[in-house]
């Protein structure tokens, strides 16, 4: 059975084809070491006799015969989660599974800084040069002030962000969950 709740459709079949699709092959010249690169595939076929095809890691644990739902966004294809109900397992998609820990918040922070810090200098200037402090902005002094300011702005900039994400993938998940829970409900009831 296929539904929506909001804006998720849930595609809910039997798993035809579950295999890895290689999509890359590469050996060194030098030891003759070679490496191959894979991805998890899936054939779906829903009640109707319609196949659809979807690759990802979250694909790996399926096999033929399992009776599995994919959940997405109307009008996108890019899986969010991945429900086995043989199995019993639901796997995340790579948008419900972003790092947002401390330690990841101040990496990105570093990156960030650095992206932003050319651009930011040149505004960091002007504004200084706004309160007649411009001489000073290119100085030793200058420079440590604005790397804390940068380094502090992009900092609560990112934990806000972070909060925010794991509020709306918290609220995702929830909806997904809802949905699965409808879902199997009525599988059980026919």
């Amino acid at each position: 059975m296929n539904g929506t709740r909001a804006h998720l459709l849930l595609l809910r079949g039997t798993v035809t084809t579950a295999r890895d699709q290689m999509h890359s092959v590469r050996v060194d010249r030098q030891t003759g070491y070679g490496r191959i690169n894979t991805t998890p595939e899936l054939w779906l076929r829903d009640e109707h006799g319609k196949e659809y095809r979807y690759q990802g890691d979250m694909f790996s644990a399926a096999q033929a015969g399992h009776e599995v739902a994919v959940i997405s966004r109307s009008g996108s294809q890019k899986p969010l989660a991945f429900a086995n109900f043989t199995t019993g397992v639901v796997h995340d998609g790579d948008e419900l599974t972003v790092s947002t820990s401390v330690g990841s918040t101040l990496v990105s922070t570093l990156g960030l800084s650095v992206l932003l810090a050319l651009p930011g200098a040149l505004v960091w200037a002007a504004l200084l040069d706004t309160f007649g402090l411009g001489d000073h902005a290119f100085t030793a002094t200058g420079f440590q002030l604005y790397a804390i300011v940068l380094l502090a702005c992009i900092y609560a900039g990112l934990r806000i962000w972070s909060k925010s994400y794991r509020e709306r993938a918290r609220a995702l998940r929830d909806e997904i969950d809802r949905l699965l829970a409808c879902e199997a409900a009525s599988a059980t009831r026919t």
